[in-house]
C-alpha cells in the first residue's frame, strides 16, 4: 500500500485521550495532559517518587524524514528518573540528550509502516496537526479495513 500525502488533525480531547492511553511502565502513570500555546504539559506520578505529581513541558523541536524530536523540560533535572522509563517503553523512541526525545514513526508503527516523511507538525492549544507524505506499508488495504472493523 502507498499513500502520497495525509494530514491528521486531533482536537485537544483526542490528544489527551491518546497520550493517556499509552502503555506505561509499572508504577508510573499520567494524571493530566494539558495543551498549551507552545506544546503540552504532562503531569506524571511515579510510585518511587512517593506519587508526587511532576509536570513536564513537551514541545516539538524538529522533524525530518520519519523522525520527530521533542524537547521535554522537567521542573528539575533529577526528574529524568521518571521520564527515562517512559521513553524506554515506546518502540522507536530514544533519549537524544539535553532534554530531547526522538521518535521514529516507522519503528513506532511496529512493522506496519516501511516509510513515511513528516512534512509538518504543529502541537498547540488547539490540538495537533501532522502532515506526512510518502507513506508506504507492506499491509494491503484489505488488511487495514479488516483491522479497523475489528477494532
Amino acid at each position: 500500500m502507498q499513500v502520497d500525502a495525509l494530514s491528521l488533525t486531533l482536537a485537544p480531547r483526542e490528544v489527551s485521550a491518546l497520550i493517556v492511553s499509552l502503555p506505561l511502565p509499572q508504577g508510573i502513570n499520567l494524571s493530566d495532559v494539558t495543551l498549551r500555546d507552545s506544546g503540552l504539559e504532562l503531569t506524571v506520578r511515579a510510585s518511587f517518587l512517593f506519587n508526587f505529581p511532576v509536570k513536564f513541558k513537551v514541545e516539538v523541536r524538529s522533524y525530518a524524514g520519519s523522525r520527530i524530536s521533542f524537547k521535554v523540560t522537567p521542573p528539575i533535572k533529577p526528574n529524568w528518573l521518571v521520564i527515562r522509563p517512559l521513553i524506554s517503553c515506546l518502540p522507536g523512541a530514544m533519549y537524544a540528550g539535553h532534554s530531547v526525545i526522538e521518535v521514529d514513526l516507522v519503528s513506532l508503527s511496529k512493522g506496519y509502516l516501511t516509510s513515511i516523511t513528516v512534512q509538518n507538525v504543529v502541537l498547540n492549544r488547539t490540538g495537533v496537526r501532522v502532515d506526512v507524505t510518502g507513506i508506504k506499508s507492506k499491509i494491503s488495504w484489505d488488511e487495514i479495513v479488516k483491522m479497523l472493523l475489528h477494532a
